[in-house]
């Protein structure tokens, strides 16, 4: 024998908690309807049974046959009386969970991770996974991979636009990694410097959050030619 397997419902359903409960409340109210419909349909067969029944002029020929009716309608308001109880301990478990309080979320947990770096020029010895790209007087965009430590795990990425006389620089990272704080370097020659600190930008001056995008708006109106851009970002990875 084989597991009993669910049918797939399409199209798919999505519902609340609240919606569910209010669902199986309507179960509930619905099939004490439909014991109400039998009740009444069996206090009408005694009524036939005994002629009282408006409309009808059948009924029981002896008293054998009316307990007859009686043992059966007995029988009946029996099972009903059962199917009672199922709904009164269904009810009853519907209101434990309305009254159960919905917990609120977790707060995610972060962890470091490390340094990453807008991947393209290394600075060289001494400078760690330090590197800086460009974007040439030619180009108005580009995008280069945010790279996580000496092997440049790519955990976002690092966009260039040039708007008038703006260059909007967009630091973005992928889930699970966020950032603490980022640093950016815009100028018209190669970064003299590697630590991040030293940067002309950053984000947030005090760092006290993690977030997954942010933009920094740059004059380069004073940059005819090539631009160099150094883009630095704490990492951290939610666990």
């Amino acid at each position: 024998m084989s597991l009993p397997t669910i049918p797939r419902i399409t199209p798919s359903i999505s519902i609340n908690r609240t919606q569910v409960i209010n669902m199986l409340l309507a179960s509930v109210a619905l099939e004490e309807i439909g014991l109400a419909h039998i009740i009444n349909a069996e206090g009408e067969k005694i009524q036939a049974v005994l002629g009282t029944l408006p409309g009808l002029s059948v009924k029981a020929t002896s008293i054998s046959g009316l307990l007859s009716v009686n043992r059966e309608v007995r029988r009946t308001l029996q099972t009903i009386i059962k199917n009672q109880m199922l709904l009164q301990f269904k009810l009853e478990d519907i209101m434990d969970i309305f009254s159960t309080p919905t917990l609120p979320p977790s707060p995610p947990i972060y962890v470091k991770a490390g340094s990453a770096w807008g991947v393209g020029t290394p600075y060289g010895d001494g400078g760690g996974n330090a590197q800086y790209f460009t974007l040439l007087n030619s180009e108005t965009e580009k995008t280069v991979v945010l790279g996580l430590g000496a092997t440049n795990i790519p955990v976002g990425t690092v966009h260039l636009l040039r708007q008038g006389s703006n260059l909007l620089v967009t630091f973005t990272t992928d889930f699970p990694y966020v950032m603490h704080q980022v640093h950016l370097y815009v100028g018209a020659t190669i970064p003299p410097f590697t630590a991040p600190g030293s940067f002309d930008y950053k984000y947030p001056l005090t760092p006290d959050g993690y977030f997954t995008t942010y933009t920094f708006t740059v004059d380069v109106s004073g940059i005819p030619g090539t631009i160099y851009v150094a883009a630095h970002a704490d990492i951290y990875k939610q666990v």
